[in-house]
């Protein structure tokens, strides 16, 4: 089968929530089928990661976009109409990129991750096209909406209501649609009732992700990711500010690595309180988690899958999480992830954990554990095959059983 798989990254290094999904999936769908990446770039210098992926892909094509240029599509989309961050991802380069290639080799379907590039996608109908939304991002909008002051507020709404209509008509007009957790197929069906859903989790690369036996700093915590992310950042803040000053007063000692790449200013200034230490972009996080005694995962702001936790659980560290953050998985409370919420119960849930060596060892076996057991990512790849087969074949079964619904 010819596939064209569209994505809004180069889906390389898989060092990113969207980018080890994509990722994973190329390198998946490549073992018995031609798969042709279209994307774009983080400036010219993400071109280079291209060349990762031509043991997987037919082809590769990157159509390079930067910040400003991007902010300023946004901008004019507040007056010109539709979703703001859609006008963000419109690259002409990449429009007559796909257009060129679907004349010289129809393909057999298409995929698209990210609602945001569903506009490549668009003019191919009598092509069988799978959106994967992972989450309703027009959902995460209305998060945003919620933490911000009032100018931003206002165009967080206007976003978020633009773009569930956006996502609703894709939705309609797709041959299928995907989503990464139990939550979000419950938000899907009541946001865009009738549209064919099917969940298909992430994974987490398990020979990668693995304690290392590194030794352990004493009353240590950890946070990884991109760190001028809006919801990332928003955690650091809130737990440096609120949460972690009530576990030193418990254990003076306690310190807290914020690792991964990009922090904003925001971010740089958590550096100067006693005991966190900022450590920007590093080759290897798994060297500061394995160190680590617990992780900590204190967003607020939390849609579909957090990779982070993920990585962690499967590097045997004992997760302390918000709700929201636990939500996207589907491990048992107490089989290596604890949730809860608020300043002091968070850091109740921190120091149980630091102060108690016995429980905090039972807790990363049980991660380790939950991490084999619930997110390999052979199961979920099966499932995306039979999407796959589902929509390209009228005999075809979804992975629950059950044909897929006509549109």
């Amino acid at each position: 089968m010819r596939i064209f798989y569209i994505c809004q990254r180069v889906p390389y290094p898989p060092d990113r929530g969207d980018k080890i999904t994509t990722f994973n999936e190329i390198r998946h769908l490549s073992k018995k089928h031609e798969v042709h990446v279209f994307c774009l770039a983080d400036g010219k210098q993400d071109l280079a990661n291209m060349a990762k992926l031509q043991d997987y892909a037919k082809s590769v094509t990157a159509v390079p976009v930067t910040a400003f240029g991007s902010k300023l599509r946004a901008l004019l989309a507040i007056f010109l109409g539709g979703p703001l961050s859609v006008a963000a991802f419109n690259k002409k380069k990449l429009h007559d990129a796909i257009k060129r290639r679907f004349a010289e080799t129809k393909p057999d379907a298409m995929i698209v991750y990210s609602c945001n590039v569903a506009q490549y996608a668009a003019h191919f109908a009598d092509v069988p096209r799978i959106m994967q939304f992972a989450d309703l991002d027009s959902l995460k909008w209305g998060q945003y909406a919620e933490r911000s002051g009032v100018i931003l507020r206002t165009i967080y709404r206007l976003e978020q209501r633009r773009l569930l209509a956006y996502e609703r008509n894709i939705a309609h007009t797709f041959a299928h649609s995907l989503v990464c957790t139990e939550v979000e197929e419950l938000d899907f069906k009541r946001l865009i009732p009738g549209s064919p859903v099917t969940l298909i989790a992430n994974g987490v690369d398990l020979e990668y992700f693995h304690p290392l036996g590194t030794a352990k700093r004493p009353a240590s915590m950890v946070f990884t990711g991109v760190m001028d992310y809006l919801p990332n950042v928003d955690a650091v803040e809130w737990f440096c500010r609120e949460i972690f000053p009530l576990v030193q007063r418990d254990i003076p000692d306690a310190s807290f690595v914020i690792c991964g790449s990009r922090p904003s200013p925001a971010v740089m200034r958590l550096a100067q309180i006693p005991g966190v230490t900022v450590t920007g972009r590093v080759p290897d996080t798994r060297p500061y988690m394995d160190s680590a005694q617990v992780f900590v995962a204190p967003l607020r702001m939390a849609r579909g899958i957090q990779n982070k936790v993920l990585e962690a659980l499967a590097m045997g560290l004992p997760c302390v999480a918000t709700t929201a953050a636990w939500r996207g998985t589907v491990i048992p409370l107490g089989e290596g992830i604890v949730a809860t919420d608020g300043p002091q119960a968070f850091a109740r849930k921190v120091i149980e954990l630091l102060c108690d060596h016995s429980h905090r060892e039972q807790m990363a076996s049980k991660a380790r554990h939950s991490a084999e057991k619930y997110y390999t990512w052979d199961a979920q790849m099966q499932r995306l095959d039979q999407v796959f087969e589902a929509v390209t074949k009228p005999c075809g079964k979804l992975p629950n059983g059950q044909p897929p619904v006509s549109t």
